[in-house]
């Protein structure tokens, strides 16, 4: 390969890693900033710990149901992949477009 084309490819890596860099940063930023915003709006141990009982039902089985759905997909889908290679990524993707329908 000629020189010329090893400076191209790192100069377009570097354009896309500042990029990279800049939305991770900008997400930290978006983050920190809620936390700091909840954080003014929590005064006892019963609004830090239980919304200050203000969450519904749906909202509570809403969370409970997001926490199962993310630890199954990390740890089972991963295992699937891990056991069956391709065949457990497309086992993944069926279960996705399953839980969407």
């Amino acid at each position: 390969m000629e020189p010329h084309l090893y400076l191209a490819a790192d100069a377009d890596g570097a354009s896309s890693r500042s990029l990279t860099i800049t939305l991770f940063l900008v997400f930290v930023a978006i983050t920190l900033g809620i936390t700091i915003w909840a954080s003014r709006q929590t005064k006892t141990a019963t609004d830090y710990y239980a919304g200050g009982r203000s969450f519904s039902g749906f909202q509570n089985g809403m969370a409970i149901g997001g926490d199962y759905m993310s630890a199954a997909s990390f740890l089972g889908i991963a295992g699937l992949i891990a056991l069956y290679g391709y065949d457990g990524f497309l086992y993944s993707i069926g279960f996705l477009v399953a839980w969407l329908v």
